[in-house]
C-alpha cells in the first residue's frame, strides 16, 4: 500500500536529492516534491503549496539549514524538519535540532529514514488533531462566553467543593447588585436564605432545579427558579446555574387568586341571599297559614286539660301536644326572624343584668338536666345600647345551645367584662358539653344546618344570633374541641349615642334581600363551631 507524500527538499546537489526520493520510494511512498537551493526560492514554495516534510542539507553555496529552519517558523507551518548531510559534526547536528529540526541523518547512511520519517508524520498528524481540538475548543469556550454573558437572566458558576463564586455575568450584577469582585469574594450561602443551606449542600455534586429564596444585596428577598447542572470549569468540578426571578409573577398569581377567592365569596353570599329571600317569602305565608291553626290547637288542649282531673293519665299526652305546638310556634319565629323589617328598639342595657334574666327564664331547663351555671361578672361594667328582645333572644339561644350539649348534666360558665383597649363588652359562655365533631366546624355556621337528630333543630339558632351581633356592630366566635366542651365569644360595643341614633332612625337590615349581609360568614376562630341552635324555653 502506497501513501502519497509531498516533500520539500532543500538541496544544490540533484544526486543526492534523487538518492533520498529512491529510498522514499523503496518505502512504499508516492513522492511529489519541489527542490529549492535558496530562501527566497523555499518561502515562495511554502507559501504556492502545503508539504507533508522537509528535508534540508545542513550547508549550501548559498543556504544553509538553521537559515531554513528560520524560513519554516516565519511561515507557521509546523512540519518535519530532517536534516539529512554528510558533513556536520554530531554537536552541530544536536545545535541544529535544539534550534527545530526534528532529526538527522547522515547521507551515507539512510537506514533510519524511513523509521524517521513515518515517526514524524504520525506526530505532525497528531499535533495537527491537538491543534484543531484545541481550536474546536477555544470556539465553543468563547460561544459559551458569549452566551453566559449576553443571557438577560443571572447565571454563575461556583465550586462545588468551597461554594465560591467562579464566575458571574452582568445580568446577575445588575439583579442582586454585588460587584464583580464582590461576588468572587463571596459563596452561594450569602445570596441564600439560612434554612435552604443543608438543602443546597445535599444538591452541589448533581444538577437540581427548584423554587427558592435569595437575597439581594440591598437585603429584598426574590423568588427564583434555579436550574443547576454540574460541569468542570478550570479543572474543578462547579455548577453552571441560571436563576429565573419570579418573584412579580407569584404575586401576580396570589392575586389573581385572591381576586378568584373574592369572586367565589361574592358568589357564595349571593346564593345564600337568594336562597334567604326564597325562604323569607315562603316563612310568611307559613306563618300565616300555621299561626292561626297553632292558636286553635293550643287554646283547645288547654281547655281539654282543664277539663280533666289532675291525676288523669291523658294529661300527659295533652302535655306532649302543647310541647309540639310551642315547637312549632319557635320554629315559625325563627324563620320569620330572616325576612322581618322591623325598627329595633334600642335601649341602654345593663349586661349583667340582661344575663341574669336570661338565666332565669331557662332555669327550670337548666336544673332538670343537671347543669350548673357559674357567673363570673365584673365588677363595674360600662352600659351597652341593644334592642333587649334581640339580645335577650341571643343568650337563650347560646345556654340552651349549651344544655343541650350536656347530655350527662355538666357546668356553664357565663363571664363578662369590660374590654377598654377595644371599648366592648365580652361575653362567654363555656359550657362542659361534647363539644362538636371535626367535619361540623366548616358548616356549623350555615343557615339549615344541623347536628341533631332529626326533628330536633332548624338550623337557624346560631346563624339569628350571628346576624343579631352583627347588626349591633359586635362579633361571635367560638372554640371548640370534641369531647371536652364549647366556648361562644360576643363582644359587644359599648353605649354610643351616635350608633343608639342611627339604629333608632335606620330600619334593621333584611338579611333575605340584602346581598351584603353574610349571615353563613361570622367572625370565628380557626378550629371554632358549634352545634345549631333553636329558640327553646321551658
Amino acid at each position: 500500500m502506497t501513501e502519497a507524500l509531498n516533500a520539500l527538499i532543500v538541496e544544490d546537489s540533484d544526486d543526492d536529492a534523487q538518492l533520498l526520493l529512491r529510498e522514499l520510494k523503496r518505502g512504499g511512498y508516492q513522492i511529489s516534491f519541489e527542490r529549492v537551493e535558496t530562501a527566497e526560492q523555499m518561502s515562495t514554495a511554502l507559501t504556492q503549496q502545503k508539504f507533508d516534510i522537509v528535508f534540508s542539507d545542513y550547508s549550501l553555496p548559498q543556504f544553509d539549514a538553521p537559515g531554513a529552519l528560520e524560513v519554516l517558523k516565519q511561515s507557521g507551518n509546523d512540519i518535519p524538519f530532517i536534516i539529512i548531510s554528510g558533513t556536520v559534526s554530531e554537536d552541530i547536528a544536536v545545535i541544529a535540532m535544539k534550534a527545530g529540526a526534528n532529526d538527522y541523518l547522515a547521507k551515507g547512511n539512510l537506514k533510519r529514514l524511513l523509521p524517521a520519517v513515518a515517526r514524524e508524520l504520525r506526530e505532525a498528524q497528531q499535533r495537527e488533531a491537538h491543534r484543531k481540538s484545541d481550536e474546536a475548543l477555544r470556539v465553543s469556550e468563547e460561544q459559551y462566553r458569549i452566551l453566559f454573558d449576553s443571557n438577560p437572566q443571572p447565571m454563575w458558576v461556583y465550586e462545588v467543593k468551597t461554594l465560591r463564586f467562579l464566575a458571574v455575568n452582568e445580568a446577575a450584577i445588575r439583579h442582586y447588585g454585588y460587584s464583580r469582585s464582590e461576588f468572587m469574594s463571596m459563596t452561594i450561602k450569602t445570596i441564600r436564605a439560612p434554612e435552604t443551606i443543608p438543602v443546597l449542600l445535599k444538591q452541589t455534586t448533581r444538577g437540581y432545579a427548584g423554587l427558592w429564596k435569595h437575597r439581594k444585596k440591598d437585603g429584598s428577598l426574590l423568588d427564583v427558579e434555579i436550574t443547576s447542572n454540574g460541569i468542570v470549569f478550570d479543572g474543578r468540578q462547579a455548577q453552571l446555574v441560571l436563576a429565573l426571578d419570579v418573584t412579580e409573577r407569584l404575586k401576580a398569581r396570589q392575586a389573581l387568586q385572591e381576586k378568584a377567592d373574592e369572586l367565589a365569596s361574592m358568589t357564595q353570599q349571593l346564593w345564600h341571599a337568594s336562597k334567604l329571600a326564597t325562604m323569607g317569602e315562603l316563612a310568611a305565608s307559613v306563618a300565616h297559614e300555621l299561626n292561626n291553626p297553632l292558636a286553635t290547637v293550643s287554646l283547645r288542649v288547654e281547655s281539654l286539660m282543664e277539663q280533666l282531673a289532675h291525676d288523669d293519665q291523658k294529661q300527659r299526652s295533652l302535655q306532649i301536644i302543647i310541647s309540639e305546638v310551642e315547637r312549632m310556634a319557635n320554629l315559625v319565629t325563627n324563620l320569620l326572624q330572616f325576612t322581618r323589617r322591623n325598627h329595633r328598639q334600642i335601649s341602654t342595657i345593663d349586661v349583667r343584668e340582661e344575663i341574669t334574666r336570661s338565666i332565669d327564664l331557662i332555669d327550670y331547663y337548666l336544673r332538670n338536666r343537671r347543669i350548673e351555671v357559674v357567673r363570673e361578672f365584673e365588677e363595674s361594667l360600662t352600659s351597652i345600647h341593644a334592642d333587649r328582645q334581640q339580645l335577650r333572644q341571643v343568650f337563650l339561644n347560646l345556654m340552651t345551645n349549651a344544655g343541650d350539649a350536656m347530655l350527662e348534666g355538666g357546668v356553664l360558665t357565663v363571664r363578662v367584662c369590660d374590654q377598654h383597649e377595644r371599648s366592648g363588652i365580652l361575653i362567654e359562655f363555656a359550657d362542659t358539653g361534647q363539644g362538636i365533631p371535626a367535619g361540623d366546624l366548616e358548616r356549623i355556621w350555615e343557615p339549615f344546618f344541623t347536628s341533631k337528630p332529626e326533628g330536633k333543630g332548624t338550623g337557624l339558632g346560631l346563624s339569628i344570633c350571628c346576624r343579631i351581633v352583627e347588626e349591633h356592630g359586635g362579633t361571635i366566635s367560638l372554640e371548640s374541641e370534641l369531647g371536652k366542651g364549647t366556648t361562644v365569644r360576643l363582644v359587644l360595643p359599648t353605649a354610643n349615642a351616635e350608633l343608639v341614633r342611627k339604629a333608632q332612625t335606620s330600619p334593621a337590615k333584611d338579611s333575605a334581600n340584602d346581598p351584603k349581609i353574610n349571615t353563613a360568614t361570622p367572625v370565628r376562630s380557626a378550629s371554632a363551631s358549634m352545634i345549631s341552635l333553636e329558640q327553646r324555653h321551658p
